[in-house]
């Protein structure tokens, strides 16, 4: 794959266009709606609210459980903003008398992080270390040096046969003797935490004869009868639409040695035994945005200033859409595998949030989309891996848990002052849905290609242009082989980048489609985000004949630096213009200071210099 561009500005570069000039609110740029591959449930069922006391405001459930014939409850306080993700205080439910009321006493001035519900007590992760709970009456007590817990950072805990186990933030597992209260350290080695960067495990989950560590980076396994904890889990996200590391939110256990993950990009699940791995994706989508990105009431305009903001806004959209299908395509290139922001490989409409494994059945709560501030709630049959249905909700989804009947949601209502974080729905109608109506995961390519089919000829050259499909894009936009004569900036866009590099590299029609668009529209968005761009003819891109390093020059080998200008190196010229440097070390990264000759490309002597500096 070669790209021919220079980010060099161009001798007939249009300027931005001036604060003067700028008279509304830029567009949505890349639209392409998101397909709706799982039926939704056949009736929206009716929530159920719980309202919290008015002294006691609350903002988000962060997690539920059943336990002791209640319901038990972290809530997050309104304002708390000093608080570690998931933790709050302390709320019960009194299922029979219909009553929500906060746990006082000691636990006042707690902050629960985590809770294990048992029959006659509920073990509490507190920010103090581990606390009991006892039902009836409201006792605690705390577990500390004195009983062996070492540590007051905990991750989280589950309950074995031989007694609770309790996971360290630092990887130590302790574990509780015959039952009195009294824990020692397990034997073995310590859940490997990571190098300085790595955040600290963050939950304990069990599954059968397995328990997983859990971070937001990565997961290690321990079989409950072994001693030695295994990171593993390294597939999880591989391939990931999104390019960059996923970040795990969730996790469930399916009962039978699995576990399911929930993260930012998709659904995973790992089986410790075999270390296999499923992935599931949601595509991030590609549509940018328009408007101010501001309410603005009615009767008033937006000032300049904020014209101006939210067209950088769109533009720096525009670029990071740009940058990912450069990545994508070089990833795609590496892996021999097609990878992109909009083909789904899976029927999951979006991240998850949260998770809840209830017997067969996994429900998942995703983002409404790219919309982060609504949420969905799926059903997912975890033995045949088919979907039931969904249905929407108005807010994030934190936490969840179920009775025999009912389902129980806890939401952030941050953003929805006074609605409830905590409502229930009457799930049997829900679970009792018929097989046949049941939809298997695996996108068949016919239904893909239908649905895309049914899309107006711009969305199919959208998903063309991000999906590596080039050549078709002069098809739908260009059809008579001229450029129509009302075409607008975005589609004379399309048409010039099919022709770059990374798409068809015919840097003549990329230099024409650019001056079309330069010409027609010297005002817009597009052509100032294009301004930058002066293809190079394939012939040019070859001229330079470039000396070798000397060998032993520096602390880099000549065998180790033509390996990273190989890989670095996207158009095969033996050099790194600027865009393929920025690829490399960063949107803001600059080659000025290492271009000796003043070429605007880095030559092998250059690139050793770069590697050298970096290896101090």
């Amino acid at each position: 794959m070669a790209n021919r561009l220079s980010l060099k500005p161009a001798t007939n570069t249009a300027a931005p266009a001036s604060p003067a000039a700028l008279t509304g609110a830029p567009a949505d740029a890349f639209v392409l709606r998101r397909f709706e591959l799982i039926p939704p449930f056949p009736t929206v069922p009716r929530f159920i609210p719980a309202t919290f006391p008015r002294e006691t405001p609350v903002e988000s459930a962060e997690r539920l459980a059943f336990g002791a014939g209640r319901l038990w409850l972290v809530a997050r306080p309104k304002g708390a903003g000093d608080q570690f993700p998931g933790e709050g205080r302390l709320w019960t439910f009194q299922l029979t008398e219909n009553r929500l009321e906060p746990v006082r006493g000691m636990l006042q001035t707690n902050r629960v992080r985590s809770l294990l519900p048992g029959s006659q007590r509920i073990w509490l992760n507190l920010d103090t270390g581990l606390a009991s709970l006892g039902v009836d009456p409201f006792v605690i007590d705390a577990f500390g040096p004195p009983e062996g817990i070492t540590t007051p950072n905990l991750a989280g805990m589950v309950q074995l046969d031989s007694g609770l186990q309790v996971l360290g933030r630092n990887g130590v597992l302790f574990s509780e003797s015959t039952g009195a209260g009294n824990f020692l350290r397990a034997p073995g080695n310590t859940a490997p935490v990571g190098d300085a960067e790595s955040e600290p495990w963050t939950d304990l989950r069990l599954s059968k004869d397995w328990l997983a560590a859990v971070s937001p980076q990565k997961v290690a396994v321990r079989h409950t009868r072994g001693s030695q904890w295994v990171t593993t889990g390294t597939d999880l996200g591989r391939n990931s639409p999104r390019l960059e590391a996923i970040t795990l939110r969730a996790t469930a256990a399916d009962g039978d040695g699995g576990f399911w993950f929930g993260s930012d990009a998709g659904l995973h699940f790992l089986n410790p035994e075999t270390g296999a791995v499923e992935n599931r994706f949601a595509p991030p989508g590609v549509t940018v945005p328009g408007g101010l990105g501001i309410q603005v009431a009615p009767g008033f305009k937006p000032s300049q200033a904020g014209l101006i903001a939210a067209r950088a806004r769109v533009a720096n959209g525009i670029r990071d859409r740009m940058r990912l299908r450069a990545r994508a395509a070089r990833l795609s290139s590496e892996t021999h595998s097609a990878i992109n922001a909009v083909t789904p490989t899976s029927r999951l409409p979006g991240a998850v949030t949260a998770l809840l494994a209830d017997r067969s059945l996994l429900w998942i709560a995703t983002t409404d989309g790219a919309n982060t501030t609504r949420g969905r709630i799926l059903l997912f049959h975890m033995p045949s891996r088919r979907w039931l249905g969904w249905f929407p909700i108005g807010s994030p989804v934190r936490s969840m848990t179920a009775n025999e009947r009912l389902l129980w949601i806890g939401l952030d209502v941050t953003r929805a002052p006074g609605a409830t974080p905590l409502v229930a729905i009457d799930k049997t109608p829900l679970i009792a849905l018929p097989q046949f109506r049941w939809t298997a995961d695996p996108l068949r390519a016919e239904e893909l290609g239908s649905r895309l089919a049914s899309l107006p000829p711009r969305e199919r050259a959208v998903y063309a242009f991000f999906s590596g499909e080039p050549a078709k894009i002069a098809e739908l936009l260009a059809p008579e082989g001229t450029v129509p004569a009302e075409a607008d900036a975005e589609t004379l866009f399309l048409l010039a980048f099919a022709n770059d590099a990374v798409g068809l590299d015919h840097p003549d029609k990329l230099g024409s489609y650019l001056n079309e668009l330069r010409t027609r529209h010297p005002d817009s968005l597009f052509t100032e985000i294009a301004s930058a761009v002066r293809p190079v003819p394939k012939a040019a891109a070859a001229a330079p004949v470039l000396q070798a390093p000397p060998a032993g020059a520096g602390p880099v080998s000549p065998e180790a630096l033509k390996e990273v200008l190989q890989r670095r190196d996207l158009d095969g010229d033996a050099r790194l213009n600027a865009a393929e440097f920025k690829l490399w070390k960063g949107p803001d990264a600059d080659l000025t200071p290492w271009d000796k000759n003043g070429d605007g490309y880095l030559d092998l002597i250059e690139l050793q210099a770069v590697l050298q500096e970096a290896a101090k």
